[in-house]
């Protein structure tokens, strides 16, 4: 099935059904377009399909086994979660590209690091391959717990290019947007160039890391001296991290914070309306860097959090990851 830029395999989605006859389906927001079209072949095949219309972040992004066969289409599951999944399904998109466009990338170094998410991981071999070529040494980190595969990052794990950044002396990404490049060239203290298979875009990171380290650190320096702080668990199964919310909190505590743990699904700016003067959020790494412009108090991470209480130097800043 082909979707304008994407290509979804029809016997893995009709193999992920099964015998059900109604199912589900979820998908990014990237993905949404194109939901009646897969309902549509889903009907064809004697199958009826619901779109679930709430946000989707991801492969995390379960609360509970539904009762009914749920698809998650666009996404690669984590692995660690498979056993709690059940009644849920995953079925990948492609995006089938030719590597010629990389022909445009700048003189890069000798030692590469090589990173990619799901739509285009599966032309990662390849991209070694044509680089080698080139006479580079590619390295391609191995897969975690949360990722599916080799050289895949999330946008809370980049545990596969932290394993390989003392052997690289940059990486290039593979993908669209500039979240994970951005939290890659954070997290590995590299530089990063970023290569977009569908616009055909390569660019360096240091410019938007740059703004956005002083966009973290502006968020850090509104936060400073308020007391009453709110602590936010994700409710998501990939995102619940309890036992940090609660270490958190003692740590606010032991600084002469009040402090108060707040659960939620999706993090939306009601949140405001909680009468704390800032949120620390253990869920999503995105509510706090790609959202915090939606909240009008501000939002960190638990990483800022350790700086803002002076647990941490601001020089050993670090992404926030879940792992």
């Amino acid at each position: 099935m082909k979707l304008k830029y994407y290509e979804i395999d029809e016997k893995k989605l009709l193999e992920a059904a099964g015998n059900d006859k109604k199912i589900s389906i979820k998908m990014p927001e990237g993905f949404i377009n194109y939901s009646t079209t897969i309902i549509q072949f889903f009907r064809n095949n004697g199958i009826e399909a619901k779109f679930i219309a709430d946000p989707c972040y991801g492969a995390c992004d379960f609360l509970a086994p539904p009762k009914e066969k749920t698809i998650c289409i666009g996404e690669a599951e984590m692995p660690y979660l498979k056993k709690v999944y059940r009644n849920v399904s995953f079925v990948e998109a492609k995006y089938n590209f030719n590597l010629k466009f990389l022909n445009g990338l700048p003189e890069l170094n000798k030692r590469i690091g090589l990173a990619s998410i799901t739509p285009f991981i599966h032309k990662i071999e390849q991209i070694k391959k044509f680089l080698e070529k080139q006479g580079k040494k590619v390295y391609i980190g191995k897969k975690s717990r949360r990722t599916k595969y080799d050289g895949q990052i999330l946008g809370c794990d980049f545990s596969s290019a932290t394993s390989i950044a003392n052997m690289v002396d940059e990486f290039l990404f593979i993908g669209d947007g500039f979240f994970h490049p951005l939290g890659l060239a954070i997290a590995t203290k590299k530089k990063v160039i970023a290569a977009n298979p569908i616009s055909r875009q390569i660019e360096s990171m240091d410019k938007m890391k740059e703004k956005m380290m002083k966009q973290r650190y502006a968020a850090i320096s509104l936060a400073m001296d308020k007391k009453k702080i709110g602590i936010i668990i994700g409710e998501k199964l990939g995102q619940r991290r309890v036992e940090l919310a609660k270490k958190l909190k003692k740590l606010a505590e032991k600084n002469g914070m009040e402090a108060y743990l707040i659960m939620a699904d999706n993090i939306t700016p009601i949140i405001d309306y909680i009468d704390v003067e800032f949120f620390v959020s253990t869920a999503c790494p995105r509510v706090a860097i790609d959202d915090a412009k939606n909240f009008k108090k501000p939002m960190l991470t638990p990483i800022e959090f350790e700086i803002l209480i002076g647990e941490r130097d601001w020089n050993n800043y670090e992404f926030d990851q879940i792992l």
